[in-house]
């Protein structure tokens, strides 16, 4: 398989963003901030435009998830506020808002298949279930013994998952409020001088649902955190692992997220020191990636457009600094920025239609 893609013309904020995601028509790309809002990007214009950005967070907005068939985004943020919103509307304002959600940071949400209902996860040790139209609390899950770092509904079943700062994935009985069974991923997991690495960073199943997929590090070691990314296979049916691939050196420290394309292949990105980042496409029968870009910096999510050829990686800028020690002439700190890369299949001119 002659698999090429080339950059496109993509749009750049003032700040860090995480997890952007495509509209149901492609027309547009959103994504939280650091900053406390969700950036809005209208694909349809040459530039990209930067629409009004949906306001109503004071802390970083780090778990997004589009309700799969309406123009509802939720989102959740790092003090534990969850909020909907219509995402098409010229300003839009919450449908609901739920402050305290979690005690404190919200790592992930994610929509049941039919989009009724969606479960969160946090840094308070618990997945909790919801009502989309009221956001009503159904049940509270508790099991983890550490930070909840996402959640991920089976494609057919509407089973729920949830995976952990120490490996543990954890099948839920929600009739019982209580884990039905786990996927082992320990592997992720380190304890270092007194720090804990690593964990589980993100989670895929194959389309046909028979396969788990999840994405972190085999840690080396814990301050500065070097570990080798790695992607772990289970069977959906026994729960046992079928595959460990890994995707770098010590250097490229996590798999960050996975996605599967519509050709059948695995993406995955990963995020490293310093500055480190590749985008991969993995044919999982084959050892070697089937195609990489090893110069991108710091990849922190994926997603691929509906017409089931652009893809859209978040990242953040090499050389900007979290840390403090950048200003600017005033005095100002500066923050990070995120330029989200925006990728399309290269097709020769010989081989393309106009052609």
């Amino acid at each position: 398989m002659d698999i090429k893609y080339k950059p496109i013309a993509a749009p750049v904020a003032d700040r860090q963003l995480f997890n952007a995601r495509f509209s149901h028509d492609g027309n547009m790309l959103l994504a939280g901030s650091y900053q406390g809002d969700i950036r809005r990007f209208d694909l349809t214009i040459e530039e990209n435009q930067e629409l009004a950005a949906i306001t109503g967070h004071n802390a970083w907005v780090q778990a997004l998830a589009l309700h799969p068939t309406e123009n509802l985004i939720l989102s959740g943020d790092s003090w534990g506020t969850l909020q909907l919103h219509d995402f098409t509307q010229e300003t839009p304002t919450p449908i609901w808002t739920i402050e305290n959600a979690h005690d404190g940071w919200i790592r992930s949400v994610a929509f049941s298949k039919t989009g009724d209902w969606f479960a969160t996860a946090g840094l308070d040790q618990t997945v909790r279930i919801f009502q989309t139209k009221n956001g009503k609390q159904k049940h509270e899950l508790s099991g983890h013994g550490a930070d909840v770092y996402h959640v991920l509904f089976h494609p057919a079943s509407d089973e729920l998952l949830s995976a952990d700062a120490l490996g543990r994935i954890i099948q839920w009985n929600l009739k019982e409020k209580a884990p039905a069974r786990e996927f082992d991923a320990s592997e992720t997991f380190l304890a270092h001088r007194l720090q804990d690495v690593g964990g589980v960073q993100c989670m895929t199943f194959s389309p046909d649902g028979q396969s788990l997929y999840v994405g972190g590090t085999r840690p080396k070691n814990g301050a500065t955190v070097q570990g080798v990314p790695i992607i772990l296979g289970f069977s959906w049916d026994t729960a046992e692992r079928t595959l460990l691939r890994e995707l770098g050196s010590t250097a490229d420290c996590y798999c960050e997220d996975l996605k599967f394309h519509p050709d059948g292949f695995l993406i995955a990105v990963s995020s490293g020191t310093p500055g480190t980042g590749k985008l991969q496409f993995i044919d999982l029968e084959q050892e070697e990636p089937l195609w990489m870009v090893s110069n991108l910096s710091n990849c922190h999510a994926i997603d691929v457009h509906p017409d089931g050829k652009t893809i859209a990686i978040t990242t953040t800028v090499r050389g900007s600094n979290g840390n403090g020690r950048k200003v600017d002439a005033d005095g100002n700190y500066i923050g990070n920025t995120s330029p989200i890369q925006l990728l399309s299949p290269d097709i020769p001119e010989s081989d393309s239609p106009a052609s």
